[in-house]
C-alpha cells in the first residue's frame, strides 16, 4: 500500500478505419455528385468554342467570296 501502482487509463479512442459513420458514406456520395456535376460543366464549356469556330469559318468563307466578287 505504500507504493500504489497507477491504474490503467482507458481512452475512448476508436481508429478511423473502425468507425462506421453514415456521415462518411454521405460525404462520399456528395463528393461524387459534385465531381459528376463539374464534369458536365466542362462539357458545356466546350460548346461555345465549337460555335466560335463555326462562326469564324463562316466569316472566312464570306470574306473569300466577297474578295472574289471584287475581281
Amino acid at each position: 500500500m505504500l507504493f500504489r501502482q497507477k491504474k490503467h487509463k482507458r481512452f475512448n479512442y476508436v481508429p478511423r478505419s473502425l468507425k462506421d459513420d453514415s456521415k462518411e458514406d454521405h460525404s462520399i456520395k456528395e463528393e461524387w455528385q459534385s465531381v459528376r456535376a463539374s464534369h458536365k460543366r466542362k462539357a458545356k464549356s466546350q460548346s461555345p468554342l465549337i460555335v466560335f469556330m463555326i462562326i469564324l469559318g463562316m466569316v472566312i468563307v464570306l470574306w473569300m467570296v466577297l474578295c472574289n466578287y471584287e475581281m
